[in-house]
């Protein structure tokens, strides 16, 4: 008798960065005769995601930028209210690109109206700091093709936040980025003075704004094993996790503590099923192809590309469809569900009460006999913008 299906369950993850809060004290006043543009750049991508590619990078090491669609706002830094949106603001959604190729890059920011009166024909030109007692707030985000309500991002402007609808399906990565002069002037004159940036005074002093990305949901990757003999003559044909979808992507606040005031905020409606996809040869997103676990014995595989869910819940729920791949076997097989509960993650912070964002989680399904289940976890980083090797095949420490 062929022996049916199903399941181990193994977790891990690793919190990905943040940033620190300006202070605008009164800001030099020499040498305000030369013009500065801003210059933007962004820091190393943190596994981010292009249109309906899931993500970029992760648990192997490739963290590099792809050409993805970002979007950067500019305010003076004393602006309290954003309720006028785009007549208020210095640099108003600006959509550019991301580099091509590697972690870290200058990035195209254009103003498309320079003479500031919506005339066409207008060359377009880089947007240039008023010179004098003025200070910026730069911000960013990237939705891939989250955004809900339209064919393109729609912002809307309240008077302490701007913010993105977003509708998730599973496969779109979310990230917002504050500029910080902390880490800016890292190295040039400003070192010890962080509060006269960003400004035309700072942008002499070679200080520009660094955009680096967050991530603002958590992320599920999968593998699968033969967990007895013959459990190879089954496939996975489908893995779903069941998650909140709707909310808003606040992509512009006044600072707050490690600027947790930007990210996703008012989620609402029903939980729904979530898919894993997988990549095409054209790299974006396609439905998962049944595959199968190596013989009894080896290890797991790898299945798809990866599920982003809002994080903040301590389970979720998760189904797996197999089938078998003998054509003459054709009962059919129940889909397993199971519950992934954060207390059952093995390898991370021990006092964990949810599920996290910036974090990521792999679970392993083990393919073993008809309604047998066994569950395991585990905690491996979601790497930030470096390369991270992780080895469970640990030797313990000897005894003296």
């Amino acid at each position: 008798m062929k022996k049916y299906a199903i399941l181990a369950i193994a977790a891990i993850g690793m919190l990905a960065a943040c940033s620190k809060n300006e202070v605008a004290p009164q800001q030099p006043s020499s040498d305000d005769s030369q013009r500065q543009a801003v210059m933007f750049s962004v820091g190393s991508p943190v596994a981010v995601a292009s249109k309906s590619t899931g993500t970029v990078g992760g648990l192997q090491g490739n963290n590099n930028w792809a050409g993805q669609t970002l979007y950067v706002f500019g305010y003076e830094s004393d602006v309290t209210d954003f309720s006028t949106g785009e007549a208020g603001a210095f640099i108003w959604h600006v959509q550019t690109t991301a580099p091509a190729t590697g972690e870290k890059d200058v990035i195209s920011v254009m103003n498309a109206d320079p003479l500031g009166d919506g005339s066409v024909g207008q060359t377009p030109e880089p947007y240039y700091y008023a010179n004098g007692d003025v200070l910026y707030d730069f911000y960013g985000y990237h939705i891939d093709d989250a955004y809900d309500g339209g064919a393109a991002p729609a912002p809307v402007a309240e008077a302490d936040r701007v913010y993105v609808p977003f509708h998730i399906n599973g496969g779109q990565d979310l990230m917002v980025a504050k500029a910080d002069p902390a880490i800016d002037v890292v190295g040039t004159d400003l070192e010890a003075t962080p509060e006269y940036a960003y400004s035309a005074y700072a942008a002499r002093k070679g200080v520009q704004p660094t955009l680096q990305f967050r991530h603002e949901l958590a992320r599920f990757t999968f593998k699968i094993q033969a967990g007895a003999e013959g459990a190879e003559d089954f496939q996975v044909s489908a893995i779903r996790l069941q998650s909140k979808t709707h909310g808003n992507l606040v992509v512009v606040a006044q600072p707050g503590a490690d600027n947790d005031n930007l990210g996703v905020q008012d989620v609402t409606g029903d939980p729904e099923w979530l898919s894993l996809q997988q990549k095409g040869a054209s790299g974006s997103l396609e439905q998962l192809a049944p595959k199968a676990p190596l013989a009894f014995g080896e290890d797991p595989t790898e299945i798809g590309e990866s599920i982003l869910v809002l994080p903040g819940e301590a389970t979720y729920d998760l189904e797996v469809e197999v089938i078998p791949t003998d054509p003459t076997i054709t009962t059919p097989i129940d889909a397993l569900k199971k519950t992934l509960d954060i207390a059952d993650v093995t390898g991370g912070d021990p006092d964990a009460t949810a599920f996290e964002a910036g974090k990521s989680y792999e679970v392993t399904i083990k393919v073993l006999g008809i309604n047998e289940v066994e569950i395991s976890a585990a905690l491996t980083p979601w790497e930030d913008g470096g390369k991270t090797e992780v080895d469970f095949d640990e030797q313990p420490t000897p005894r003296n």
